[in-house]
């Protein structure tokens, strides 16, 4: 992992001479003049950067980047004519296949906002399953036919990707939220939705292609690309070893994108589950640009017809009432008030409660809250009689929970009429037996029997079936339930 010395015209001091050298060059190899000479070089340099350009930073530009390794020089054996021709050495210069890449990476950076969208191409998904099942079913020329495969499927991956990204990004999440995206949205969705609908018609045709790729003559596959690859003479070829890598890992990923592994989904599930939140995304916008504009016109008329209502008013007073009773208090305040503390139950119903107090002090700087020890009175005659009253009121409440119960058993499709404070207290059993008895077990047929400590001094097995329902008559209604049934045990 050591730098790259191809890159490094590109972040120094004189980027802009370093930069317009290179390009002048990558162009003249695109146009198939890849040979440049100084005198040429330094008549661009004096026309597109400046007219003060002179051959000493010529020089020593042209060297900096041969030593970099962008620019290869060649000196020409020409018989000098003159003193002058003998001094300066005629030289060749050419860019290096690092510096070609390394230009095509900066235009495509510059670039990108035009060529890396990507699109969403059926037609190339198409043509990458025709290509494949004539793989499976009828290979003329295996080779080739893989060459044609693996070039569709790179260009389907690095569209869908590219697009992906593009409609994921920032920028065109921003443009969503503005009301001038609501031109584009039935484009933008149609253009989702087939592409979606099309790939889901075609997936389980990839599917059984790709799960016959085991029947493919893979070495020889292999060996008719090592052969290819060995007809053209280079000084660096490349090895068998890495022919096979690189077509059973292109194998490989064919498989990934349509099937997945057991450690990550296939990337068309990652396709369809990012094209799906995008188009749920974009009709969320829509319906919330089209609920502010309906708001927007709708409260246009409600307006005017409150301004009908006011003008009517024939006092000033029932203005300010009609005001208040529409829009609310101007001026409003909020204050946390503790509940009132008499009730001992936390069955007890919150309107029949007393409500609570909130005392008011003064505010500001220099006023404190006064703290006196008050003393007090116990009054133990008093205390003794609300216990007594608490007991009796307890034994009451026992004596009509046992009413229920006939000889310890108890079923609730026997009861006549069922009280509202027992009633309460039964349906909270009920409910600590379901939910102590595996919540995640219970279905549609079980039968749950569970044994419950009562706040009382026993406890009780409940029955409780989910296969049966059954009506309840209470004194405020008719309670539907499953069929419940309890035994009082020791």
């Amino acid at each position: 992992m050591e730098k790259v010395l191809t890159a490094s015209y590109l972040v120094v001091g004189n980027v802009e001479r370093y930069r317009q050298i290179m390009r002048f060059f990558y162009k003249r190899h695109r146009q198939m003049q890849g040979i440049l000479y100084r005198p040429e070089i330094l008549q661009m340099m004096q026309e597109e950067f400046s007219s003060n350009y002179g051959q000493l930073e010529l020089d020593q530009d042209l060297e900096q980047l041969v030593i970099w390794g962008n620019l290869q020089k060649q000196q020409e054996m020409l018989r000098p004519k003159t003193i002058e021709e003998y001094r300066n050495k005629n030289f060749r210069y050419q860019i290096t296949e690092n510096g070609i890449l390394i230009e095509e990476m900066v235009y495509q950076l510059i670039h990108q906002k035009h060529t890396a969208r990507g699109a969403l191409d059926e037609k190339g998904i198409r043509t990458l399953l025709r290509l494949l099942e004539k793989l499976i079913n009828e290979p003329e020329d295996i080779v080739e036919l893989w060459q044609k495969i693996r070039e569709e499927f790179r260009k389907v991956g690095e569209d869908t990707a590219n697009y992906i990204g593009y409609i994921t990004s920032p920028e065109v999440d921003s443009r969503m939220k503005t009301e001038q995206f609501l031109v584009y949205k039935d484009k933008f969705v149609s253009y989702l939705r087939d592409f979606i609908s099309t790939l889901q018609n075609l997936y389980h045709q990839f599917i059984v292609v790709v799960k016959q790729f085991d029947t493919i003559e893979q070495g020889k596959l292999i060996a008719g690309i090592y052969q290819k690859e060995q007809e053209v003479p280079m000084m660096d070829q490349i090895t068998y070893e890495e022919v096979q890598e690189q077509v059973l890992g292109e194998i490989q990923a064919l498989k990934n994108w349509f099937i997945g592994t057991a450690d990550r989904p296939s990337e068309y599930e990652n396709l369809m589950q990012q094209t799906d939140q995008m188009i749920t995304k974009i009709t969320g916008l829509i319906y919330y640009f089209g609920q502010e504009i309906h708001q927007y016109q709708s409260r246009n008329k409600d307006y005017l017809h409150l301004a009908r209502w006011f003008y009517q008013a024939e006092t000033l007073e029932d203005a300010q009432k009609m005001y208040a009773g529409i829009f609310g208090l101007e001026h409003s305040r909020h204050y946390y008030v503790n509940e009132g503390s008499n009730t001992t139950s936390n069955r007890a119903d919150s309107w029949a409660l007393l409500p609570g107090k909130l005392l008011f002090h003064g505010r500001g700087r220099g006023v404190g809250q006064e703290r006196r020890a008050k003393s007090f009175t116990l009054n133990k005659v008093e205390q003794q009689k609300q216990l007594a009253e608490f007991k009796k009121q307890q034994i009451q409440f026992r004596q009509k929970i046992d009413s229920y119960f006939q000889e310890d058993y108890l079923d609730f499709s026997t009861i006549q009429s069922l009280d509202k404070q027992t009633r309460t207290v039964f349906l909270k059993w009920i409910s600590l037996a379901i939910s102590s008895y595996m919540p995640t077990a219970i279905q549609k047929q079980t039968v749950i029997t569970q044994k419950i400590t009562t706040e009382l001094d026993f406890a009780v097995m409940v029955t409780v079936d989910l296969t049966q329902d059954i009506t309840v008559s209470c004194e405020d209604g008719q309670l539907e339930m499953p069929k419940v049934e309890m035994r009082r045990v020791v």
